[in-house]
């Protein structure tokens, strides 16, 4: 999936349940969105691999793209590492696994429990009419919950 379509859901998702934390509502949903783009680092051509090309590509040469970084294994420990040293790592975790959802409807598919072989594929071309026209649906959803937040 593209990066705005990771992040216009992400945001969906943040609006939907952040009033059921009792976090700082801003900060919940910032980090929700912005740790749904974080598994993409593994890929240096990506919106935040371009932001941190050498990390990205060491990243990339350790690990390769749609591997480690993009598997439940990796979210759930580093998670657990969030979790020691903040309330907010629920945000962080609903934020990264919505990002793997997305990319597990991609006909390019994901190994969700890597290192096992196992690879889910779904039905969505990248950049493709049903990606744009989802992505499009996301961000009229999004403006009509945030107008109706105010």
């Amino acid at each position: 999936m593209m990066f705005k379509t990771h992040l216009f859901f992400a945001l969906f998702i943040s609006l939907l349940i952040f009033e059921y934390f009792n976090l700082n509502p801003l900060l919940f949903i910032l980090i929700l969105v912005f740790s749904a783009s974080l598994p993409d680092i593994d890929h240096s051509k990506s919106f935040i691999g371009r932001k941190v090309k050498i990390l990205s590509f060491l990243i990339n040469f350790i690990f390769g793209h749609r591997k480690l970084i993009h598997s439940l294994f990796f979210v759930l420990i580093i998670t657990l590492i969030i979790r020691i040293f903040s309330n907010y790592y629920l945000a962080f975790f609903i934020g990264y696994v919505s990002h793997l959802f997305l990319d597990l409807l991609t006909k390019q598919g994901l190994r969700i429990f890597y290192p096992f072989k196992f690879k889910v594929h779904g039905f969505i071309k990248t950049n493709g009419l049903i990606e744009k026209l989802f992505l499009l649906f996301l961000i009229i959803v999004d403006i009509v919950y945030i107008i109706k937040l105010f």
